[in-house]
């Protein structure tokens, strides 16, 4: 069972995605995404960042809002539950994310900037290594628990992980030479990744 347990801190990425979505004509009939998960929360909006980068999310006092005159109206929304403002324009969101993830013992939120699309994944927290997670490293944990589900290629990984392909590929090498990772396709076919034992 997942228990995230940011309870009404999770509220700013579901706010921010509806608020710095893309409303151009391309991205019509496109949709925020909330996914529940077995080991991850995702959210997801169309549109990459406006105005700044993801490595200065959190870090800079920046307020970049593609979709400005939505901000303002959503600023005197308030939530019924605790009668918070929903957004506050001040570029809090994110600091909030990030501290009350460090509150709860969870890893960091990890953000992927894809240009037409932003996406937002919480994972839960390393478990203590069982007979099927032999002793692995943080990332060969998060390449084998993103595996649990399906099979995946490099750029899939890439993009839901954040991390670089050489990273990815490295990873799947040594999961492979441990027996915990298998390789389909080659050969002209679209290479993907599965547990062995899924």
């Amino acid at each position: 069972m997942v228990t995230f347990g940011c309870g009404q801190r999770r509220e700013p990425l579901v706010a921010n995605a509806l608020v710095h979505r893309d409303l151009d004509h391309w991205s019509t009939g496109l949709a925020v995404e909330v996914r529940l998960l077995r080991d991850r929360l995702v959210v997801a909006n169309p549109g990459g960042l406006y105005g700044i980068t993801v490595d200065r999310l959190g870090r800079d006092a920046v307020t970049s809002a593609r979709n400005a005159r939505l901000v303002a109206v959503c600023q005197h929304v308030r939530s019924s539950e605790t009668g918070a403002r929903v957004i506050e324009a001040l570029a809090s969101g994110i600091p909030t994310v990030t501290e009350a993830l460090t509150e709860q013992g969870l890893p960091p939120a990890h953000y992927v900037d894809s240009g037409i699309r932003f996406t937002v994944v919480l994972h839960q927290p390393s478990t203590t290594p069982t007979a099927t997670e032999p002793d692995l490293t943080a990332t060969e944990r998060r390449l084998y628990q993103a595996l649990a589900t399906r099979a995946r290629t490099v750029a899939d990984l890439t993009d839901e992980l954040n991390l670089t392909a050489p990273n990815i590929r490295k990873t799947l090498r040594n999961l492979r030479s441990r027996g915990l990772v298998t390789q389909l396709g080659g050969r002209g076919r679209p290479t993907t990744y599965q547990r062995t034992n899924p």
